[in-house]
């Protein structure tokens, strides 16, 4: 830009921006305007104004030159005396008085404000006209925009336009929560207020939508704000707060059977996060990492409470009388199935528990635990055992790769004449063959692994044997547990000095 032309865009600018202060001073007539439009210098500025439903009015001058607004927000009030909230209003049809105070409302007050703006729009303007108005992005004001659904329950306005015809309950925030579902359950002639994930369209990110819906003529009015989403990083915790009182909020509104549907599904899992729901008797009703697995859902907490350290969980989480937080070693679903501290928030409500939680990664349960990860090691065993059946179970802990260095699962069948080993990743000539097994202190660590029943749940069993890794024998604690005839063992050895 040269000085001359510089010097003429700061003195138009000057002359509309004292002229906007001089309005709001209240200084000239309520019918007043200023505008400057200075053909001489071939430089345009004009102002225009808007009011919010808090009363702040923003005020802005713009140019041709650099195209930048300039906004001032003064608490004051402009004509014509009832504006549209969010419409611009150009300087040659406002003028500013200066009210004593314009006290700021609300984002509660200010959403249901909007939707009460767009019902009056509509018994004023008709259907067309209205719906026309809020499928305009003008409409909209910052993160607030109107959305409209029909008696068809599909969406007829949006700021969205992908979203216009489309049946509300194809709607789904992130991670499939049903927030066009939640929406028409939700809209009430009174208004209703409801709370979901959503991807904010100015951020493009998912944060949390808080909406107020209104039922009118047949017609379902609704707006809202956003809250940023906790991070999953840098806030596991309040994200796994966040993610159950999602749950609780679909249970307000959708009811018990569309929760119960959403959450035993896997599109319900965010990446380490899925909920279980519990009875306060410890049936388990929903779980969307393992509601597959079968004879899972139905079965009771109870008797299988402890993790893989000892620690009996199950009692602290029914003990759960309003809210709180509960740690244990489970595996990661996120993670390949690696048992990690679980950190899990659990809410009790309408008699049941509902319950999320993260993991804390930098666990090492080897080095925290080593009697721990032998029983996780067992764990998994059983569970690939009880999910795809005797021979996937056989077949991968016969794999070398199976093993993680001294640590390995054996497999043991109980037949007339003995236990046959029928899996070992370590020592692939024992498979198929049986043998006494007595240690160098000659005990029969045999026959206390036969004894072993399902019903227990599980026991150790100490005796010598050789450290594949050493070569030598030492101590080793083996966690024993039993399905049929099959018995599963993994153990850790004992340094000797």
């Amino acid at each position: 830009m040269t000085r001359p032309v510089a010097l003429v865009f700061g003195a138009a600018l000057l002359t509309a921006v004292v002229g906007a202060l001089v309005i709001l001073a209240g200084l000239l007539p309520r019918d007043s305007a200023v505008s400057n439009d200075d053909s001489s210098s071939g430089i345009d500025v004009r102002l225009q104004a808007r009011q919010t439903v808090s009363g702040r009015v923003e005020v802005r001058a713009q140019s041709i030159v650099d195209g930048e607004w300039q906004v001032h927000a003064p608490d004051a009030r402009f004509l014509p005396t009832q504006p549209e909230p969010g419409r611009w209003y150009s300087s040659d049809s406002f003028a500013v008085s200066a009210p004593a105070t314009a006290s700021e409302i609300s984002a509660d007050a200010y959403t249901r404000a909007f939707v009460e703006a767009a019902i009056e729009r509509y018994n004023r303007d008709g259907r067309e006209a209205m719906v026309e108005y809020y499928n305009n992005p003008a409409s909209a004001d910052g993160q607030w925009y109107v959305f409209i659904i029909d008696e068809q329950s599909d969406i007829i306005a949006h700021l969205n336009p992908e979203l216009i015809g489309v049946p509300t309950a194809e709607v789904v925030g992130p991670g499939g929560y049903p927030s066009g579902r939640m929406v028409l359950a939700a809209a009430h002639p009174d208004g209703a207020w409801l709370d979901y994930p959503s991807t904010n369209p100015l951020s493009g990110q998912p944060e949390l939508k808080h909406t107020w819906a209104v039922e009118h003529d047949g017609l379902v009015f609704g707006s809202g704000w956003y809250e940023d989403a906790p991070s999953k990083q840098h806030a596991p915790g309040a994200f796994t707060q966040s993610y159950v009182a999602g749950a609780l909020e679909m249970y307000r509104v959708l009811g018990r059977e569309a929760t119960f549907e959403h959450y035993n599904a896997a599109a319900s899992i965010d990446g380490e996060w899925y909920l279980f729901i519990h009875n306060a008797d410890g049936a388990r009703l929903v779980n969307g990492a393992r509601a597959d697995r079968p004879g899972w859902l139905g079965s009771n907490l109870r008797g299988s409470g402890e993790d893989v350290t000892g620690y009996d969980y199950v009692d602290d989480t029914l003990s759960i009388e309003t809210s709180g937080w509960i740690s244990y070693v489970f595996p990661n679903p996120d993670d390949g199935l690696r048992y990690q501290r679980k950190h899990t928030w659990l809410v009790r409500h309408d008699g049941l528990i509902f319950g999320s939680g993260w993991y804390d990664r930098n666990y090492d349960l080897v080095a925290e635990d080593p009697a721990g990860y032998a029983r996780a090691l067992v764990q998994q065993a059983v569970d690939l055992h009880d999910s795809e059946g005797r021979q996937a179970v056989l077949d991968y802990y016969n794999l070398p790769e199976s093993g993680d260095g001294p640590w390995y699962v054996f497999i043991l069948q109980e037949r007339d004449d003995g236990l046959y080993t029928v899996a070992h990743a370590t020592l692939p000539e024992l498979v198929g063959t049986t043998r006494e097994r007595i240690d160098a202190n000659g005990f029969d660590y045999g026959a206390a692994i036969a004894a072993v029943t399902e019903r227990g749940g599980g026991e150790w069993v100490d005796y010598i044997f050789t450290n594949p890794e050493t070569g030598e024998d030492a101590p080793k604690h083996s966690w024993i547990e039993r399905r049929g005839d099959l018995i599963f063992g993994a153990g850790w050895y004992e340094s000797i000095d």
